[in-house]
């Protein structure tokens, strides 16, 4: 939603600007351009001790950001063996379903009933995810705000949300080690000598990915790395045939899906395909979050920095590497994960 026809809803609302504006000392939330929505009055920062996720990438911000006053997550079923890299708080907080999407599943009369302060989403800002915003607060006066950004921006969601939520402090340090990320990403593709061309494939078969300046394939963009699938123009998602995707012949192929890795190691079809011949393809780590996407939140600064060892690897060798997502875990997640973890959990496989 644009700026202009925000401010129209607003005052046609009788929400007004002024109290989104008093949010925090030093910001203009109205001006940031990665606020794409706000409805109702903004409680000030201090007083926001409950907040509803609306969604899956809100979930992953959040639970870093200010898990204690979450009320719950809309993520389904994390595995076991994933909750462990999370705290207590985290682990038992309850499934709420989601507000945002085609379908939400978070009844209205359960909202109502765990009286949040203030309802949070992020990511995604297509009119059908302002509309539900708008919705949503109408029909329970709950304040709604929708955060957009893409990676390159993961620094300005952290510090926003973390101004906007009472946060400032561990806002900033998120902030500070996604700009670190980001930058180390600029460095490196300012050195390479060359930029390899990569295929992201999704799903069991691998023949869904994303095409140019889709967000699904965002951290291949960042790296420097070239996306075959831009070819085939400009879309979130595609399917492509396994003629195509020879064509291209990409120099790396990525997946997240445990199946398609399966398929590229034993279906004789995919010996045909020159990265597969150079063992140049690798299953991308997706704990607790997939480091790609799925989400597409803050969880791909730890694809960025799996791409900076995969791709640059002179520049990003393993110990650095280690070093670097050892400190996420313990800044996002509390968690003090050990190498030996990290290796179990990244098996750079080919």
């Amino acid at each position: 939603m644009q700026r202009r026809t925000f401010l129209k809803a607003a005052i046609s609302l009788g929400l007004g600007t002024a109290p989104y504006l008093s949010i925090a000392k030093g910001v203009s939330s109205l001006e940031s351009p990665l606020l794409a929505a706000a409805f109702g009055k903004i409680p000030a920062a201090g007083s926001i001790r409950r907040i509803v996720s609306a969604g899956p990438v809100a979930d992953v911000l959040l639970l870093s950001l200010a898990p204690e006053k979450l009320l719950g997550i809309s993520t389904h079923n994390i595995p076991d063996d994933r909750k462990k890299y999370f705290s207590d708080t985290i682990r038992n907080l309850p499934n709420t379903g989601r507000l945002a999407g085609r379908a939400s599943t978070f009844p209205m009369e359960r909202l109502l009933e765990l009286k949040p302060d203030i309802i949070v989403d992020v990511g995604n800002t297509s009119a059908s995810y302002t509309s539900t915003a708008e919705r949503v607060y109408q029909q329970t006066g709950i304040p709604y705000v929708v955060v957009s950004g893409r990676l390159a921006d993961s620094a300005g969601q952290l510090r926003l949300l973390g101004d906007m939520l009472g946060e400032p402090g561990k806002g900033g340090a998120l902030a500070d080690f996604a700009e670190n990320v980001l930058a180390a990403g600029q460095e490196a593709r300012a050195q390479a000598q060359t930029a390899p061309t990569v295929f992201v494939g999704r799903g069991a078969d691998g023949m869904e990915t994303g095409l140019a300046g889709s967000i699904h394939t965002e951290v291949v963009d960042t790296l420097g790395a070239r996306n075959v699938a831009a070819a085939a123009g400009r879309d979130l998602l595609a399917r492509i045939s396994m003629e195509q995707l020879i064509q291209w012949d990409p120099d790396v192929i990525l997946t997240q899906d445990p199946n398609f890795f399966q398929r590229l190691q034993t279906e004789r079809v995919w010996k045909d395909y020159r990265a597969v011949r150079q063992g140049r393809y690798h299953l991308v780590p997706t704990v607790p979050f997939g480091w790609m996407d799925h989400p597409p939140c803050v969880n791909r600064l730890l694809g960025m920095l799996w791409g900076l060892h995969v791709f640059y690897p002179e520049l990003w060798p393993q110990a650095r590497y280690q070093q670097a997502v050892i400190r996420y875990f313990d800044l996002f997640y509390g968690y003090t994960l050990t190498p030996e973890e990290l290796s179990s959990i990244d098996r750079l496989q080919s």
